[in-house]
């Protein structure tokens, strides 16, 4: 019955959206991430891309759920070809706060980002140059994000830092090397985005 309740007052929050909002965009985003893994894997740059849809609320709120592909990675010294990604299906939703100016053309904002995302590709080997199974991986990832940015016009730059709050690796199934290498593993880090509106 809980469950039921909880259900339909979600529901009914995100109806009133579009009747609160005082505005509605859409548009596409793109940008890079310096993934952050453990002390054994460095650091590697990837990239962001998909689609914003922003609704406005009133006292300088807005909600932005996306739908965004990132691709995430690092670099393994012990492995020959030592570059690695995975390529993630991501659904962020952006809380974001922060006052307009020049008749709302102009805004400064901070942001809360809860995420979900799920592994759909992967370039990740092992020592002998060996394409790892998805066996090892946990493809589902969550987490959350805090950050920055100004919106001119149509144009919303943004910095964030992400925290994976899940284990990148398949602790039932992984192989033992994987394990070696990515236990206790996920992918944190920094992102730099630009949005285009419409």
């Amino acid at each position: 019955m809980n469950r039921i309740i909880t259900t339909a007052v979600i529901a009914c929050l995100l109806l009133a959206f579009p009747a609160l909002s005082s505005g509605q965009s859409f548009g596409i985003k793109g940008g890079v991430n310096f993934s952050s893994i453990n002390s054994e894997v460095k650091d590697n740059l990837g990239y962001q891309a998909g689609l914003v849809y922003q609704i406005d609320l009133p006292l300088w709120f807005s909600i932005q759920p996306e739908l965004m592909f990132h691709v995430k990675g690092g670099r393994v010294d012990k492995v020959k070809e030592n570059a690695f990604g995975l390529g993630y299906l991501e659904v962020p939703v952006n809380i974001q706060w922060g006052p307009r100016f020049l008749d709302g053309n102009i805004r400064t904002f901070a942001q809360v980002t809860p995420f979900v995302g799920y592994a759909i590709s992967k370039d990740m080997k092992n020592s002998e140059g060996i394409e790892y199974d998805w066996v090892n991986i946990n493809r589902f990832e969550y987490g959350i994000g805090v950050g920055l940015g100004v919106q001119l016009w149509h144009f919303q730059v943004t910095g964030q830092y992400n925290w994976s709050l899940g284990d990148l690796t398949n602790q039932s199934k992984a192989e033992s090397e994987f394990k070696e290498t990515f236990s206790k593993s996920n992918f944190g880090g920094y992102t730099i985005s630009l949005a285009i509106l419409f």
